[in-house]
């Protein structure tokens, strides 16, 4: 598979995605082996499962377009696979380290069944909010999106996927406290045009990742990045409206990654891009 690049043409730590084009022809899918689990979502098109080299399948297994195949840690696999119909279809894929599987069963004092996931997931799950989040991800890979976006994903992800084996025993967090919240604040505000990672944000206040966030939108309302984002957008707004900067060097005095990943999250806060946005201003 095609690795897609993030943060403006590096690459995420906290997560890899990839992608592959497939046509109506029989494909080989080839599976590294991972102490992760890796999802694989349908970008376009519909896809057929025909199962794997170990157990090929004697009946087409038809995906949804909100099916997410989910493979626990192991040994690689190869699937064969191919589109549904004369149209070509996409797949997306994206590994979460087990590591972070660790982190999330340990910060939560759940009891470590990370050792029974590949009994917990079947081979394709309806899963329409993990499909959309593997497609979300691609989309911000490519617009160059930072790692403190990948790194929220993550989490976000892990959560997800061992929410259903908790049983209830996720602990519920209160708020930051007015202190915290300015300690983290002031650190954004004066850190916008630098990369800020959920460590850097949680280490402030003492709590790990996973705390941290719950605390924070406790708080807000919104997560670190969310918040994080608007704050770079108001600062993007004074020097669109006063400054001389051209749109790319205003997008890295603000701290995003690459001029695409500036552009769409000014639409998305502002509902325009920035350059229409000096238009209507100036």
């Amino acid at each position: 598979m095609e690795a897609i690049s993030g943060a403006g043409g590096g690459t995420w730590h906290a997560l890899q995605v990839r992608r592959a084009a497939l046509r109506k022809s029989v494909r080989t899918l080839y599976i590294p082996s991972s102490s992760g689990i890796t999802l694989y979502a349908q970008l376009s098109g519909l896809v057929e499962l025909y199962g794997t080299r170990e157990r090929p399948s004697q009946e087409e297994a038809f995906r949804l377009a909100d099916d997410v195949y989910i493979i626990p840690p192991g040994p690689s696999r190869t699937l064969f696979v191919a589109a549904k119909g004369d149209v070509p279809a996409t797949v997306a894929s994206l590994t979460v380290p087990q590591e972070t599987l660790h982190r999330f069963v340990d910060e939560e004092d759940l009891p470590s069944r990370l050792t029974q996931l590949r009994d917990m997931f079947p081979a394709v799950r309806f899963d329409p909010v993990l499909a959309l989040t593997v497609r979300a991800l691609v989309v911000a890979s490519e617009a160059g999106a930072d790692e403190l976006y990948a790194q929220a994903a993550t989490q976000f992800i892990a959560a997800h996927l061992l929410a259903a084996h908790t049983d209830g025993a996720v602990r519920s967090a209160g708020a930051l406290s007015s202190l915290q919240l300015e300690t983290v604040l002031s650190y954004m505000r004066e850190n916008l045009g630098r990369p800020v990672s959920l460590d850097d944000l949680a280490s402030l206040v003492s709590f790990s990742r996973f705390h941290f966030v719950r605390r924070f939108k406790a708080a807000t309302g919104s997560t670190p990045y969310r918040y994080l984002t608007e704050l770079r957008i108001d600062m993007s707004r004074k020097y669109l409206e006063s400054g001389n900067d051209t749109i790319t060097r205003i997008g890295q005095r603000c701290g995003f990654s690459g001029p695409e990943h500036f552009s769409r999250s000014f639409r998305r806060v502002m509902g325009c891009t920035p350059s229409q946005y000096r238009a209507m201003r100036t």
